[in-house]
């Protein structure tokens, strides 16, 4: 269900985060749209997509297409996209315009593939739900359409899954978590999300582990855990703690042992919750480890659903910017750290301390931060107060 923003601007919808998963794959991407859906994600939410040569198409929806249904026009159109860029699958993706006339996009997936002899993808989007939920549809889609029984296993390559541009894992960041893994003797295997083409994507079942690091691949994990056997370790490598316990567990999966922890350790019982931590679940989740390490109790809220399994009492899955307002109203939280947009959502009289943690699927292009800020040779220790956080071992 849609809630009407007054502060913030629209959060990343369901077609970004399909569109954002397929952009490094060299595929043709086609929103069907009559522009307006395509624009917000090139111009806003994909980070990569100037100065990119991604095939990424609007599909020019007019009102005569919407009412006469010419499913033939649009597949021309596809056609002469496919004799230019010569990809090597098509991926259409729905919009509000088609959610309201019924466009039936897996048929017309299949269509696709009968005429052009390419693998064609088929997301009935809506652009009511978030990039999260587009990015947990089509990791599963490429998985289950792609991934091949690969007859041997290398237990020291590591799949990196969720490696969203829209929650800030660029270049630097990306490369900070593989200098961790070659600290470790790893080998680093398929990105999912960036980097890895399709071929590298259909071998992931060799691998010996999977490094999840956003919350929308978590069905991934366990997907390719179900059906290849492959455990996984979740979170990000912020302060020494949640180093250590990912190092500890990607060494474990690799001599092939189950790893100890799986997810960040949240405490149970104690002092309220002091700091409110706003943005993707696992971020969050690895962040209040952290900052557990040091004695502040934490709690975690979010506008995305997945990831809910990482929620604990006194957490919050926000439906709605009032629902977020009224959380930052009800509790005296002396600390938030979250998308710089979300200090207009603290209520006037209030004034906890506040750190800025910008957020692509929040904000936009209107700040711009890698990730790599929380780990790696170039965390700034002053996102954070506690020692524990500031004191972790960076990778060379």
């Amino acid at each position: 269900m849609a809630y009407m923003l007054y502060n913030l601007p629209p959060l990343s919808p369901d077609y970004s985060g399909i569109a954002s998963v397929f952009h490094d794959l060299g595929g043709l991407t086609v929103i069907h749209d009559a522009s307006g859906c395509t624009g917000t994600y090139t111009g806003y939410d994909e980070p990569r997509w100037f100065g990119s040569s991604s095939p990424t198409f609007c599909s020019g929806l007019r009102d005569m297409d919407a009412i006469m249904g010419d499913d033939e026009r649009l597949l021309e159109k596809i056609q002469r996209a496919l004799e230019e860029t010569r990809a090597p699958c098509v991926t259409i993706i729905g919009s509000p315009v088609p959610m309201v006339i019924g466009f039936d996009f897996k048929g017309f997936a299949s269509l696709v593939e009968r005429r052009t002899g390419l693998p064609a993808f088929g997301f009935p989007a809506t652009g009511l739900l978030y990039y999260d939920q587009g990015q947990r549809d089509a990791y599963l889609a490429i998985a289950k359409r792609f991934l091949r029984e690969e007859p041997f296993k290398h237990p020291r390559k590591v799949n990196i899954l969720g490696a969203s541009a829209l929650d800030g894992f660029d270049d630097e960041a990306l490369d900070a978590l593989e200098s961790l893994l070659r600290a470790e003797a790893l080998e680093t295997g398929a990105i999912w999300g960036a980097r890895s083409s399709l071929n590298e994507l259909a071998a992931s079942g060799s691998a010996g582990v999977n490094w999840v690091i956003t919350a929308a691949a978590l069905p991934l994990a366990r997907f390719l855990e179900e059906r290849y056997g492959i455990p996984f370790v979740a979170g990000l490598p912020i302060g020494g703690g949640e180093e250590e316990r990912i190092r500890s567990g990607l060494r474990a999966a690799a001599e092939g042992k189950k790893p100890d922890r799986v997810f960040p350790p949240v405490k149970e019982g104690g002092a309220e919750a002091l700091t409110l931590i706003l943005g993707e679940a696992l971020l969050c989740s690895s962040l209040r480890s952290c900052l557990e390490e040091g004695g502040e109790q934490a709690a975690v809220g979010t506008f995305f659903a997945q990831g809910k399994e990482l929620l604990r009492p006194g957490d919050r899955l926000f439906i709605s910017e009032e629902d977020a307002r009224q959380a930052l109203a009800a509790r005296p939280f002396k600390a938030v750290i979250g998308d710089p947009l979300i200090r207009d959502l603290i209520p006037d009289g209030a004034s906890p301390a506040f750190t800025a943690l910008p957020h692509r699927a929040v904000s936009g292009r209107i700040y711009q931060e890698s990730r790599s800020r929380l780990f790696g040779a170039g965390a700034d220790s002053r996102l954070v107060s506690r020692e524990a956080c500031t004191a972790q071992e960076h990778v060379p």
